[in-house]
């Protein structure tokens, strides 16, 4: 469990992020969004919350999955080492974008932008290119906060409580 002393409330990341519930509250409002809105599909944000989180090596964001995204061994196994060719060619831009944010979000090119926009169009990659961001700042949260985490499959919609499991 993480050295932040915890009120007994749910799951580990919730009481943890319950040391400041105004801030889990907006946590869950913004995650949420990300799901709900449908801009992006539920399988290319699976796949790029968890290349960032393997990216990481953030565990605890690895071992959740999304019950409406049946990814494969093989699947698994190309986003651990970040191997996208077996990926639909739109997978494959949004990876190639999501690779890059963890350590080298500035290097992300116009060029790789304006093929996010081309396979997935304007309000879709502005979503996406926020959910990446966000993806890397909750694995890193996870990461310094150490966070215990069970594995676990959410649905309905998915992972639309923050993955607070």
């Amino acid at each position: 469990m993480s050295w932040i002393e915890s009120a007994n409330a749910g799951t580990p990341w919730e009481a943890v992020l319950g040391q400041r519930p105004e801030l889990l509250a907006r946590y869950r409002d913004f995650y949420r969004t990300l799901w709900d809105d449908a801009l992006v599909s539920r399988r290319v944000l699976e796949l790029c919350r968890l290349r960032i989180a393997s990216i990481h090596g953030c565990a605890q964001e690895w071992v959740i999955r999304d019950a409406e995204v049946t990814l494969n061994d093989a699947e698994l196994g190309a986003l651990e080492q970040g191997e996208f060719s077996g990926f639909s060619p739109a997978e494959q831009v949004a990876l190639t974008v999501a690779e890059q944010i963890p350590y080298a979000h500035h290097q992300i090119t116009d060029a790789e932008v304006t093929e996010l926009n081309r396979a997935l169009g304007s309000p879709a990659a502005v979503a996406l290119l926020t959910a990446l961001a966000f993806f890397d700042v909750t694995c890193r949260l996870k990461l310094v906060l150490d966070v215990d985490q069970l594995p676990a499959e959410l649905s309905e919609p998915p992972l639309r409580e923050g993955a607070l499991v």
